[in-house]
């Protein structure tokens, strides 16, 4: 089975897919939500003076581990109750950065909080398109189950 991710062809076979497929937009809901954890904190220290804005990059470190292939392997299930052997690598949250050294006002603080506001739409946007997405595989899943 051929899958189109940001225009990459990726070759899995159809078990596989549906794993990878739900783990990669679990991560990307995982690091949504620390960009969420972010912002809003950014947001809080907005009158703090000497602070610098925060921000988490955590869809180039996905779309990264989408090109590194050798380290996705998988286990071959001889029967059904073993396990498949995927790896949830949710013990490495994405790195937050502190975003430069340039301060917007003479208190040193770099926030803006425009821009904080224009994110935070952004990433809940991003948010609730991955979560549509996995209910919508869910969705699928629970399709096959009731059909079989």
């Amino acid at each position: 089975m051929d899958i189109y991710i940001e225009k990459r062809k990726i070759k899995k076979k159809a078990g596989e897919c549906m794993d990878f497929m739900i783990d990669f937009l679990a991560k990307g809901l995982d690091g949504s939500a620390q960009r969420q954890k972010v912002i809003s904190n950014n947001i809080a220290n907005a009158n703090t003076p000497g602070y610098k804005r925060r921000d988490v990059d955590f869809q180039r470190i996905l779309s990264a581990e989408l090109n590194d292939t050798a380290r996705r392997t998988t286990l071959k299930q001889t029967d059904k109750r073993h396990l498949s052997g995927a790896v949830n690598n949710k013990s490495s949250l994405f790195p937050v950065k502190k975003m430069g050294e340039t301060a917007y006002r003479n208190d040193g603080n770099s926030v803006d909080i425009d821009v904080e506001m224009a994110s935070l739409a952004k990433n809940n946007i991003y948010y609730n398109t991955l979560v549509r997405q996995l209910n919508d595989r869910f969705q699928m899943i629970n399709n096959v189950l009731d059909r079989s």
